[in-house]
């Protein structure tokens, strides 16, 4: 979405329709799943959690380091937008948790 306003839609689409699809087709682009994340993300991936009380780093050197490590292995960042909790920390799947930000993300 080009705009703030356009993603607040989308998402409150997200919400309450639990997809979206794709403008003039049938395609989803995004869905809610009720499934566990162990059965969403593709075995062998490497799960990142975010968090504002992680260590802060750069995304881009730290994408650029996991290339150089593990070439093949395929990533995923899991960010938690909720009122109470840090599931970047809490989450035992994650494999490693950072921050990419000073500030934290509000779900309020």
């Amino acid at each position: 979405p080009r705009t703030y306003k356009r993603f607040a839609g989308l998402f409150a689409q997200l919400l309450t329709k639990y997809k979206i699809k794709a403008q003039g087709t049938e395609d989803v682009l995004m869905k809610v799943s009720k499934e566990p994340i162990e059965k969403i993300l593709p075995s062998g991936v490497r799960r990142i959690g975010t968090s504002c009380k992680a260590k802060l780093i750069d995304v881009q050197e730290y994408v650029d380091n996991l290339k150089e490590i593990e070439t093949k292995q395929p990533i995923a960042f899991v960010v938690g937008a909720i009122s109470s909790g840090n599931p970047g920390l809490e989450f035992e799947a994650i494999d490693d948790c950072v921050s990419i930000s000073n500030y934290s993300l509000s779900a309020s």
